[in-house]
């Protein structure tokens, strides 16, 4: 029988130029693999997405859009760990069960999918033991952090009164109840990533979307990449005065910076002024008489595969050094970057600058 593509499902990453991520596969769940069995789709990997394709019947009418709307669960399934250095992940990692879904996204071509969280609930029976306006009870599952009384479902008894997710306590309304009474209660719980997966993206699909197009729809995952402020030390035999040594952003135009050093950014690193930074400390003790001047970023900067191009290392505004390299992004070092007890993560990059 004919197929045709129906959809695109993508990564994309702002850490690469043309924002194709290779770094995750595409996995279809074990019960969305029989669905399109049964429906007559079929699915095809590539670097950065996967394609699935449609069986057409006899009028040229995907076989699939009978059973619409159709739901297709699939795994976000990292391919190595160098993912986590370019990736920033705080938003996911804020969901229990993060979920990439279509479902409350106005349709576009391409949609980027919307991060959430999957939702699971947890059923279990209840036994009254001494009825009162308020008993309680120790669940056996645990609900999830923030649940309220009013997320509780109960069957056959009073109101839920309190909840305590830590210690899995639920207090009940069961002053109408005789002892051993038994009664159903519901909860939302956190609900289980497939093993190894960063996250679940998950498909709904009316008639409409499973209808062929002139080119396929398309559904991305976007990610976005990790930031952190640039460090760049400098190691140097100059003798002279390194007060006005900075890194520029000598992009043409008056656009904005991409990275910009203030003084306070700036400090020569001595044993007595290093402190606990572990890289200026490692340089020092092999720089035999050399300078080592540390230069940090006054802002945060993305993560990039590509070199930003015009940077330039400036003494007195006069270039010394042009193209600098980014710093590597699993290039990290811990530095109190403003007050005592503000300490961060930095990417870091080493240059030489010698005149003998």
């Amino acid at each position: 029988m004919p197929s045709a593509p129906l959809f695109d499902v993508r990564v994309t990453h702002d850490y690469y130029a043309d924002q194709r991520c290779g770094d995750f596969a595409i996995v279809p769940a074990a019960a969305t693999e029989s669905a399109m069995a049964r429906l007559r789709l079929t699915c095809k990997s590539f670097a950065d997405r996967i394609r699935i394709y449609a069986e057409l019947d006899a009028k040229g009418d995907v076989v699939a859009a009978a059973a619409a709307p159709l739901s297709l669960q699939f795994a976000l399934q990292p391919r190595g760990s160098s993912y986590a250095a370019i990736t920033r992940l705080s938003d996911i990692a804020q969901q229990p069960a993060p979920l990439f879904t279509n479902e409350g996204v106005q349709l576009a071509d391409p949609l980027p999918l919307r991060l959430t969280t999957r939702r699971a609930t947890a059923r279990e029976s209840l036994v009254v033991s001494a009825p009162a306006a308020a008993e309680t009870f120790v669940l056996s599952g645990t609900p999830l952090n923030g649940t309220v009384p009013a997320d509780v479902t109960v069957a056959g008894a009073g109101a839920v009164t309190s909840v305590r997710p830590g210690s899995k306590r639920i207090t009940i309304d069961t002053s109408a109840l005789a002892r051993g009474t038994v009664f159903q209660v519901s909860y939302p719980v956190r609900a289980a990533t497939p093993r190894g997966a960063l996250a679940e993206i998950a498909l709904t699909l009316d008639a409409q979307a499973l209808k062929p197009m002139p080119a396929p729809r398309g559904f991305v995952v976007p990610l976005s990449s990790a930031d952190a402020r640039w460090a760049y030390y400098v190691v140097t035999d100059f003798s002279g005065d390194l007060s006005t040594l900075t890194v520029v952003d000598a992009t043409a135009g008056n656009g904005p910076r991409a990275i910009t050093v203030s003084d306070a950014g700036r400090a020569e690193l001595t044993t007595a002024t290093v402190g606990a930074d572990p890289v200026g400390a490692d340089l020092l003790g092999r720089a035999r008489g050399r300078r080592v001047v540390r230069l940090v970023s006054d802002a945060a900067i993305p993560t990039r595969d590509t070199p930003l191009g015009a940077l330039e290392l400036r003494l007195d505004n006069a270039p010394l050094l042009s193209r600098l390299p980014n710093p590597p992004p699993d290039r990290l070092v811990l530095l109190q970057t403003g007050a005592p007890s503000s300490r961060q993560m930095v990417r870091y990059q080493v240059l030489s600058l010698l005149t003998n």
